[in-house]
């Protein structure tokens, strides 16, 4: 179990990590090779149209790719140093966060790039990468979800299997006889203690799991 919990923060690393060279280097392509960039995202004979008829406007055109491109370098940077924040719960909200807005992105591709004429058969391409750059990170939704899934299952198969009487908890005498099954005593104690090992593995929660015990034998079982 612990091998597998210890995934999901790789995992997230490797897609910020994939997400961040796709901004960087598109950023980079548009601030330095502004034209190149046209013609290879749109095509020679779409950006030739879209270069601007005088030389103001293709200056203005320019600047305003340039801008876009320096915009998309910073986020590439964002996600790069993203990719190293350990913080589980960060990982969930990020990653709902960017599937919202790649779809926004796309609705806008669809809403209104389809009314310009020259973009008509380019938009489809593009919402299309907007919406499988989406599903990637909903792929790390699904994938972590599914491990917290499997994680709080074993932990709880494991407690309650202590619920037969074992070597490790034996009942001496009607008067320690504990009053609950051990599966539901202490539950503080053993919700600090399964969310800890869900998280970080059994041999990182050494002290909950200590503090577990200790609440047990308070009850009347010797463990």
């Amino acid at each position: 179990m612990t091998t597998g919990i210890s995934m999901n923060p790789s995992l997230f690393r490797v897609i910020c990590i994939l997400h961040s060279i796709i901004a960087l280097t598109s950023g980079t392509l548009m601030m330095f090779y502004t034209e190149k960039a046209s013609i290879f995202g749109l095509g020679s004979e779409i950006a030739s149209k879209l270069k601007g008829s005088t030389p103001h406007d293709e200056l203005l055109i320019e600047i305003s790719q340039s801008y876009s491109g320096l915009l998309l370098f910073a986020i590439g940077l964002v996600l790069f140093m993203v990719s190293f924040v350990k913080d589980r719960e960060f990982h969930s909200f990020f990653a709902c966060g960017s599937v919202f807005l790649y779809l926004l992105v796309a609705s806008w591709r669809v809403l209104f790039e389809w009314k310009i004429e020259d973009l008509a058969y380019e938009w489809p391409k593009q919402a299309l990468g907007d919406i499988a750059l989406g599903i990637s990170w909903v792929f790390f939704l699904v994938y972590s979800w599914r491990e917290k899934m499997s994680g709080l299952s074993q932990a709880q198969d494991s407690s309650c299997s202590l619920n037969q009487p074992s070597k490790d908890a034996v009942v001496v005498t009607e008067a320690t006889k504990p009053k609950k099954r051990i599966c539901c005593a202490c539950p503080d104690t053993k919700k600090l203690r399964d969310e800890c090992i869900v998280e970080h593995g059994e041999s990182a929660c050494t002290k909950w799991i200590e503090a577990h015990l200790l609440c047990l034998r308070s009850e009347g079982f010797k463990v």
